[in-house]
């Protein structure tokens, strides 16, 4: 069994990214299985030094330890990044250009907004015949009927109907870049991932990576176990963004105070007991006594 912690370095950590880590961390204790920190730095535009380096004191601050993957902002950048994998990304890219799976699609995020109104593409471009030039993006095609269904470790049956929810999803950037649904993918793939702990706001997206290994016939990642847990939100009900404001686990270290406050949430998000846990050490030894991921998925 392996599992992953996949922060990206586009803003300071928060406290629902620390209840995520550590509900896979407890994953991977619970069945001793192996934890990878894969760091996804794609997008470079919001990409800073400090915020690489903010990943690693959060989980030191976190008690987390993992198995697999960089040490500090340097080792990271000279061996881990996902710009060393660009040659994998392109390859799977190419392999859906000559299955005629993509298409070119030059539609602005201007044009998006206002010809949508949300984030579901419903095929604009899809019989333009637009030449696959550098600055274009890559769509799937996806048909009006394709359901994607898996059982979730959290939320039993789960049922997706991709065309619905999201429509012809970008796998390609206009910058050539592979977007977040294809480079996830592909690396969950590279790492050997078998099980995926994520935040509910990633459904579509899980849908759309499983629908990926079904026309490539990954059968690896279609074999892969999800969960999806409940995502913490703000006094105004909308789900925490990277910040370097007081929700930040940075401005929480820096006053000093540990993160029993985020060890209770992901206790209670567990369905765990209401007994004192001090450390995450606590946090494990609860879970390996209440087996919250035990099923036939484990």
């Amino acid at each position: 069994m392996k599992t992953r912690i996949a922060p990206t370095p586009s803003g300071f950590l928060h406290t629902g990214n620390a209840v995520s880590f550590l509900i896979t961390y407890c994953l991977a204790k619970c069945v001793n299985g192996k934890l990878l920190l894969r760091i996804d730095d794609l997008d470079r535009e919001r990409y800073r030094r400090e915020y690489v380096d903010d990943i690693f004191y959060s989980l030191d601050w976190l008690g987390i330890q993992y198995d697999e993957g960089p040490f500090s902002v340097s080792d990271f950048e000279k061996n881990w990044s996902q710009h060393h994998r660009l040659k994998i990304y392109t390859d799977a890219l190419q392999v859906s250009l000559e299955n005629d799976w993509v298409y070119a699609c030059n539609c602005t995020r201007k044009e998006l907004i206002t010809s949508e109104g949300n984030a579901v593409y419903h095929g604009k471009c899809r019989n333009l015949k637009n030449s696959f030039l550098e600055n274009s993006a890559w769509r799937w095609k996806i048909k009006t009927d394709t359901c994607i269904y898996w059982a979730d470790m959290f939320r039993s049956q789960i049922q997706i109907n991709l065309f619905e929810q999201m429509g012809d999803f970008v796998v390609r950037q206009k910058n050539g870049l592979p977007s977040y649904q294809l480079g996830s993918y592909v690396d969950d793939l590279h790492f050997n991932i078998t099980h995926i702990i994520r935040g509910a706001d990633l459904l579509t997206s899980t849908a759309a990576q499983l629908y990926l290994a079904k026309c490539w016939k990954a059968t690896a990642f279609q074999h892969i176990h999800f969960g999806h847990h409940h995502l913490l939100t703000d006094e105004n009900g909308q789900k925490l963004s990277k910040s370097a404001g007081d929700r930040s686990l940075k401005a929480l270290r820096e006053n000093g105070q540990i993160p029993l406050n985020i060890l209770e949430i992901a206790r209670k998000m567990l369905g765990l007991p209401d007994e004192k846990i001090e450390t995450t050490e606590d946090l494990v030894k609860l879970c390996i006594a209440y087996k919250p991921f035990l099923n036939e998925k484990i």
